[in-house]
């Protein structure tokens, strides 16, 4: 049952931090990549910065959602007034939680929590099966022969730009590959197949082609998308898209080269068909042939090109933009239960947090009133979003008017999704910052401590304890019973009475078996104390009962 709690939490966890922003970038990339097939503009660098920007998109959403919600966090306090709500796909039922593994396993969140469990499983094999690419890219780099590119004299006489321009560039004639490649992030190296020696402007052709990757950073930008292509392995826009981002880089560069009007087409529309035969076996290297079906376009593309038109500048300053505001979009976004946002909660429980221990507040939790207790306060501080349906703080005359003089510092009126469960699966630290701990007027256990009592195996372990008392069954009792007790220094409970109860019957069979209970114990700077706790046990009749 641990581990399905477990994987229940996980699930949770990767809707908010994964699955919601996946989801906006989806609904935002779909529609442009139907409109980039049907609109072929004739100046590729717009299809080429469009698809890179919408793939670092991805992971940039991914990390200021992140980055947003510890910022509010820490900041004990929600970012109002900027969100995108979305509506929570999965909200909390509102029934009593069934302690059994068939009613857990049948959950959405449990099922969220296997499916992104098979993600991240997935994904670190594809990014272990990348390192090993790098590493094997790396081995074959130690057994060539590199030498410094401005030292082939010929070579550099058929290439359009002086010797300057190539000081760290390196290069190695190979007879194990078919096609020219490039790799290297600081020390840029270009391989080259043996055969291409025999043609001089072939070999600069082909050389001159990568050089364009090298001042494009080609392979540092690349290395970076073939790990987002890892990491998000299960969507399919995310491969269209970084395959059809090739296919134009390779165009942008092809273009590039015949723009200094150093090479005949003709023949490099030839070495591009050549070149399109030969079996390409290095997958993180850039290489001129990426796809023969791709050489079609390539040619046609090349033979209509105006070259003049190609505005790098302004494709890129627009493309920022547009990708910038889509990451803010998906950061900001933010789901609502009920039309209630989890910054919106947020924000009251860092208000709640920050209340001084002599103006806490009315709590009115599901129509029943709580007592001011700094445990109280504690426990609805730390209450996950997902279990408050609703949320509401009443101030000054308005409290007054509903609850007279006990709502003279505030009211907080909450709705509670399955209390048993949300009680049971608070965060682990409250908003505020840890305080000194606060010891009862009698001085001989504290009421608040940095380290709670936990209860070993929840609230689920004590429910099924309980036994149903009859007579409080024939005469229709039910509802909740809070007792409150001591845990001692053993995780023992001790003293305990009831706070609020319900029927004679019902209040005796919940102190029974709170007794039984155990903790481990509450703790200040490490040494265990004595602390006070209360616990609600829920009684609810089945339909048959009701009815008979």
């Amino acid at each position: 049952m641990e581990y399905i709690n477990l994987l229940q939490s996980f699930g949770d966890q990767m809707i908010e931090y994964l699955w919601l922003p996946v989801i906006i970038w989806t609904l935002v990339a779909a529609p442009v990549a139907w409109a980039l097939s049907k609109y072929q503009s004739p100046n590729v660098i717009y299809h080429y910065h469009i698809r890179t920007a919408l793939l670092l998109v991805l992971p940039l959403g991914l990390l200021g959602t992140y980055l947003i919600d510890k910022i509010n966090t820490s900041t004990e306090s929600a970012v109002a007034g900027i969100s995108i709500v979305i509506q929570n796909p999965i909200p909390v039922s509102a029934t009593t939680s069934d302690p059994s593994i068939l009613n857990a396993i049948l959950t959405p969140h449990f099922w969220t929590g296997v499916i992104s469990l098979i993600f991240v499983v997935g994904a670190a094999l594809l990014l272990i099966k990348l390192l090993f690419d790098f590493a094997r890219l790396r081995k074959i780099g130690n057994e060539l022969n590199f030498h410094a590119l401005a030292n082939e004299k010929e070579l550099m006489h058929n290439l359009p730009e002086s010797p300057d321009h190539y000081q760290n560039t390196l290069i190695a004639y190979s007879t194990n590959t078919s096609i020219p490649y490039t790799y290297g992030w600081l020390n840029t190296k270009i391989v080259v197949p043996t055969d291409l020696q025999r043609d001089q402007e072939s070999l600069a052709m082909a050389v001159q082609h990568e050089l364009v990757h090298i001042k494009n950073h080609d392979f540092l930008l690349n290395s970076f998308l073939v790990f987002i292509k890892s990491l998000f392995w299960f969507h399919p826009l995310v491969y269209h898209f970084y395959s059809s981002r090739e296919e134009f880089r390779e165009i942008l560069c092809d273009t590039k080269v015949l723009a200094t009007n150093r090479f005949s087409k003709k023949k490099y529309a030839s070495l591009l068909f050549e070149l399109a035969k030969r079996d390409c076996h290095q997958r993180l290297a850039l290489s001129m042939a990426v796809n023969p079906s791709s050489l079609k376009k390539r040619i046609q593309i090349m033979s209509n090109q105006n070259h003049t038109t190609m505005n790098f500048r302004s494709s890129f300053l627009l493309t920022l933009f547009a990708a910038s505001l889509l990451t803010v979009t998906i950061s900001c976004t933010d789901m609502a239960d009920d039309n209630i946002t989890k910054s919106e909660v947020e924000q009251t429980q860092a208000q709640m947090a920050n209340q001084s221990s002599e103006n806490i507040p009315l709590y009115i939790i599901n129509g029943e009133e709580w007592d001011r207790t700094e445990e109280n306060k504690d426990k609805l501080s730390r209450l996950k979003p997902k279990y408050i349906k609703s949320v509401d703080a009443l101030k000054g005359k308005e409290a007054k008017t509903q609850y007279g003089e006990s709502g003279k510092y505030g009211v907080i009126k909450m709705e509670i999704n399955n209390p048993d469960k949300a009680f049971a699966d608070l965060k682990e630290q409250a908003y505020s910052k840890p305080k000194s701990p606060s010891k009862s007027d009698e001085g001989n256990y504290y009421v608040a401590v940095e380290n709670m009592p936990e209860l070993i195996g929840g609230l689920g372990s004590l429910q099924k304890m309980i036994d149903y008392p009859q007579d409080a069954r024939d005469a229709g009792a039910q509802g909740r019973v809070i007792v409150q007790f001591i845990v001692d220094k053993n995780g023992n409970v001790t003293n305990p009475t009831i706070v609020k109860g319900v029927h004679e019957s019902l209040d005796q069979e919940a102190l029974r078996v709170v007794k039984q209970a155990e903790f481990t114990p509450g703790k200040v700077k490490g040494e265990p104390v004595r602390v006070q706790y209360s616990l609600p046990i829920s009684y609810q009749l089945s339909k048959d009962d009701n009815e008979s």
